[in-house]
């Protein structure tokens, strides 16, 4: 089975881990539209896609106990690389040696010994801009993380292509994979580039949306209507065939004697994957309509 993922965040990256097992090929597109931290400080200096999300999906594909693993994960302690992390410098370098950041992160996935194929939103840089109801607009994840109000409307910042490789992956898959994470920051990002939005309506694939399961902490909390309803109205199509809810998801793990465990992600990826592996017994079917299985 072809398995196409879309996110960006914690939440891709445990989805990666705990599908990867389950299919026979497997691609992710990874949100690009970041600027805090290490990618922000890098994003600003040297005006490139975030690099951050990208780095954390391929390592989540390593063995966590290896030496590339550790190498990767470094993070620099004072001066003036403070905070960065090796993974996000080499992302960097390997961008300006290809001049293409689809390539270069091919590349770094290549070092890892990864056969799974991670794609940036883009090649192109671009940010997210909130228009609030008395038409300020705020650009950045982090600048609308803080907000206090839903926003109006969600965009980005310059019109970008996707990735290349990236749609054909989504008109190839047997499934589509969207989610968890912010339905803002790491949800939408991809979702609103036009070619990868045309992908989505137009696959054949099953597309399927996982809610997160612990209520955001961002601006989102604060969200009137579930989280496919906000989503297909900010976006004006129709993005998944099959929601699976909070409480589906608490359901699918009773059924297995497992109880949710309450921490700082919003899945554990054991769980996601007995999850999945319930998920993919559900049958296939057209994009007509859509289904929220509580």
């Amino acid at each position: 089975m072809k398995i196409v993922c879309l996110g960006g965040g914690h939440g891709l990256a445990q989805v990666l881990s705990a599908i990867r097992p389950l299919c026979s090929q497997l691609s992710a597109i990874v949100a690009t539209t970041d600027n805090g931290g290490s990618t922000g400080r890098i994003r600003e200096a040297q005006k490139c896609v975030a690099l951050g999300d990208i780095r954390r999906c391929c390592l989540q594909l390593t063995d966590d106990q290896s030496l590339i693993h550790s190498i990767f994960k470094h993070r620099f302690d004072g001066g003036e690389l403070d905070g960065h992390s090796l993974g996000n410098l080499t992302l960097l370098g390997l961008t300006q040696l290809t001049e293409s950041p689809t390539e270069a992160v091919a590349w770094f996935n290549a070092m890892l010994g990864n056969a799974e194929t991670i794609y940036p939103m883009s090649d192109q840089p671009t940010d997210l801009v909130a228009t609030l109801q008395n038409g300020e607009r705020i650009v950045g994840e982090c600048e609308i993380d803080a907000l206090t109000e839903i926003p109006n409307t969600i965009s980005l910042s310059s019109n970008i292509k996707a990735a290349p490789g990236s749609v054909d992956a989504i008109m190839e898959a047997d499934l589509v994979l969207i989610g968890p994470g912010s339905l803002i920051t790491s949800v939408m990002p991809s979702l609103l580039i036009p070619e990868i939005a045309d992908a989505i309506k137009k696959t054949s694939a099953c597309r399927i949306f996982i809610e997160n399961i612990t209520t955001e902490k961002s601006v989102m909390k604060n969200i009137p209507l579930n989280g496919v309803d906000w989503l297909e109205t900010q976006l004006d199509y129709q993005f998944c065939d099959l929601s699976i809810s909070a409480e589906a998801i608490n359901d699918i793990l009773l059924h297995f004697n497992e109880e949710i465990k309450v921490n700082d992600q919003q899945h554990d990826i054991s769980q996601l994957s007995q999850v999945f592996s319930e998920i993919l017994k559900i049958p296939m079917h057209d994009h007509s309509t859509s289904t929220t299985i509580n």
